[in-house]
């Protein structure tokens, strides 16, 4: 990437997202106006408000027709309509926060441990619905349909850590019995949404220390892996053993080290958040299945290739 499109993403990441933060993509939407009148609704500036504005048209958030303002129709669909398919605006707010832990990497670099300090802004709503994002549910079809061709007579999913319910919702869609388990305050974010929706069950824990209830026919991990230390993901694999159904399937959805074309830099990005995350290889995640006595360990190259699957079967 050139230096001046290095600025401009920069500069589109910090004063889009706080234009989305302070409502005005929202405001300008159902009230078209000035940079005068805007300015007198929200409190601010107006001289820093019709500079913002000419920026934001610029950049091809906004649009201006005479003295009025309004978000153009990619705004709309992206930062605007939270309930349409390609709504972006709780991952933009995710992604501004990182800035303040990815700019910490001197600490964790001499420390060996994230700066905490850093986590100052933290908002779980984003970071759970900005999970729950364009790019899963485009993949997510792609996802399902290759757990239930390695498993086809599958009736019980556990989603360990999902509680986006991206992948769930597909799961029940096709009739399945779909358990979501994550911690209570992940669950706290979509868990009324989920559990108005028919096949879905919720059941709040932490996946390092216990794993669902019952018995399962899949037990999917999706992106769940790389926020873990090795031994708690050697921990949480070998539970899914004793908790599947014979015959049934572990499903690690993940970014694989070397394979992935994102890995190395999503491991980047982990060492800033999380004390044990990383992102790990193929020979690892076959090691841990390995001793927890999974077989046919398959490993599957998804049609975006920041992603991949592991799956592997219970046989007893």
């Amino acid at each position: 990437m050139g230096i001046r499109e290095l600025q401009r993403s920069l500069e589109e990441v910090i004063f889009v997202a706080q234009a989305h933060r302070l409502g005005i993509f929202d405001w300008l939407h159902q009230n078209p106006s000035s940079a005068d009148e805007l300015a007198q609704q929200k409190g601010f500036d107006t001289r820093v408000t019709r500079v913002l504005c000419e920026a934001l048209v610029e950049m091809g958030y906004l649009e201006k027709a005479g003295t009025a303002y309004a978000p153009s129709a990619d705004c709309v669909s992206r930062l605007i309509d939270s309930a349409g398919d390609v709504y972006e605006g709780d991952f933009w707010q995710f992604l501004y926060y990182l800035i303040n832990p990815w700019r910490t990497l001197e600490h964790v670099l001499r420390t060996g441990t994230p700066d905490e300090s850093s986590y100052q802004g933290f908002n779980m709503e984003h970071f759970i619905r900005g999970m729950d994002s364009p790019w899963k549910k485009r993949i997510a079809p792609e996802i399902v349909n290759l757990c239930l061709q390695h498993c086809p007579h599958a009736r019980v999913v556990a989603d360990i850590g999902g509680a986006p319910g991206t992948i769930a919702r597909r799961f029940a869609s096709r009739g399945l019995s779909t358990m979501i388990f994550d911690l209570p305050e992940s669950m706290a974010v979509m868990k009324e949404e989920l559990e108005k929706l028919s096949n879905i069950t919720i059941e709040e824990g932490d996946a390092t220390r216990e794993l669902p209830s019952g018995s399962y026919d899949i037990a999917f991990l999706g992106n769940l892996c790389h926020g873990q230390s090795p031994d708690d993901n050697a921990r949480i694999i070998a539970g899914c053993f004793e908790h599947l159904n014979n015959e049934g399937i572990i499903v690690i959805f993940d970014n694989i080290r070397g394979e992935s074309t994102c890995g190395a830099t999503l491991a980047l990005h982990m060492i800033t958040q999380s004390k044990g995350g990383d992102v790990y290889s193929r020979e690892e995640y076959t090691a841990w299945l390995t001793s927890a006595s999974f077989r046919d360990i398959t490993v599957i190259q998804l049609s975006d290739p920041a992603w991949q699957l592991i799956i592997a079967k219970k046989t007893v």
